[in-house]
């Protein structure tokens, strides 16, 4: 299983930043029992050429693969380039794919190169037509080295003019399509995966449908249909959580509450973040978060620990930002100020971010009773504002009040937001 990247531009050896790889250092790891290996055949002023590719265990196939019928100890699975071969270069290519390597090198990720890149053998049923129109819409030429006599085993090559983040995004959209035996699960995560990957190119894509219906090939068992640009209420207040972490000193980052982990998992995109907690006391929300933390390409990976906003926990002390995402109103309102004392006096974070439902939109919704059957309140703006003020009794904090979400006339945003800085002088 190989992918192979080559160009011949000026900025060469700024590609290598962008893949995050050093020339005179030897990238090898193990990848669930296989071996993953990343080298450059040329590294130049003006050409670089690397390959990336996996020598798979054929027992660690079988046993860590999640297959659905006995056809995996006899299939291809232990060379076609794949959707399996994908899963386990993900991390080698997290930062290429993230589109985000060091500060110095930022503009050359949104910078289109002269690129070519070779996979296979890839085992497929799509013919070369079929093939053809997959990739020349995305503006790549496509060649073939057919390597058996049915055409089903192929080594494939596209040229194109393109940045290397889009064109990693599109390839590991458009190999699982071709894939003829999908390895995992269609899950959750893999939605997520294919609406951030397809952003920007795949809504307009003449093969957008077949793309779909060949990537998410079990959406029955799911029962949803996948959306290419989620605008939802939680993307939208995660998205902003994360404008305002990087608006502050954000080094040190701790999610209270973090469920499953998809806040968490969008903060972990953040370059600049040195050390990221998700604090959870559901072990359930614990294992969904692990999971979906394990599919990550980010540069810096969440630690999950257990933690409950009634208990002190010393290693939380001090961070730069604590949030607490739509958590305070599954709590009793009267436990509410021992918790936020322990926050801003015991912790001492430089930031704390909170969000809540703001009940007043609750009658756009037109919603007699409250959001979810667990929150406990739901307070109007004027409701939340009083109560952080009330909390913030030592005036050790700047207060800032947001809104997150459609604007209504009367009713205001569907999300309140408060932001408490820490002042400079205590």
């Amino acid at each position: 299983m190989q992918l192979s990247i080559y160009s011949k531009t000026p900025y060469a050896k700024e590609l290598s930043y962008l893949l995050a790889k050093n020339p005179n250092n030897l990238y090898e790891r193990t990848e669930k029992g296989h071996a993953v290996r990343f080298v450059y055949h040329t590294l130049a002023e003006e050409e670089m050429y690397a390959t990336i590719f996996v020598t798979p265990d054929p027992l660690a196939l079988v046993y860590n693969e999640q297959a659905y019928d006995i056809t995996h100890y006899i299939n291809d699975r232990g060379f076609a380039t794949s959707s399996i071969f994908l899963s386990l270069i993900r991390k080698a290519l997290g930062t290429a794919l993230n589109g985000k390597p060091k500060e110095e090198y930022a503009t050359f990720a949104e910078q289109a190169f002269p690129l070519q890149f070779e996979f296979g053998p890839v085992s497929t049923k799509l013919s070369d037509t079929e093939i053809v129109e997959l990739f020349e819409p995305l503006g790549y030429s496509v060649e073939f080295d057919t390597i058996s006599e049915q055409k089903r085993a192929r080594f494939i090559k596209i040229s194109g003019n393109t940045t290397l983040k889009r064109a990693l995004h599109q390839l590991f959209v458009l190999i699982p399509v071709m894939d003829d035996y999908k390895h995992y699960f269609i899950d959750e995560k893999e939605r997520e995966r294919l609406e951030r990957y397809g952003e920007g190119w795949l809504h307009t894509h003449p093969k957008k449908d077949f793309i779909l219906k060949k990537a998410l090939r079990f959406q029955h068992l799911i029962g949803e249909a996948p959306r290419i640009k989620k605008d939802s209420l939680n993307r939208q207040r995660y998205e902003a959580i994360v404008e305002k972490v990087k608006q502050v000193a954000h080094k040190t980052v701790v999610d209270l509450g973090a469920g499953e982990g998809k806040l968490t998992a969008l903060l972990s995109e953040i370059p600049t973040i040195r050390e990221l907690i998700a604090v959870e006391p559901s072990a359930s929300e614990i294992k969904k978060a692990t999971h979906r933390f394990e599919g990550l390409e980010t540069a810096v990976l969440p630690k999950i620990q257990w933690g409950s906003l009634f208990y002190w926990d010393e290693s939380l002390r001090g961070k730069d930002v604590m949030i607490l995402c739509e958590v305070i109103e599954h709590i009793n309102e009267e436990r509410l100020p021992k918790i936020m004392d322990m926050l801003l006096h015991d912790y001492e974070p430089n930031t704390l971010i909170i969000t809540t439902p703001n009940a007043e939109f609750n009658k756009v919704y037109e919603l007699e009773e409250m959001r979810h059957e667990d929150h406990r309140f739901e307070w109007t703006r004027e409701q939340f504002e009083c109560w952080c003020f009330e909390m913030n009794k030592h005036r050790l904090y700047d207060l800032q009040y947001f809104g997150i979400g459609a604007q209504d006339a009367v009713y205001g945003t569907p999300t309140q937001m408060c932001i408490f800085k820490r002042r400079e002088e205590k």
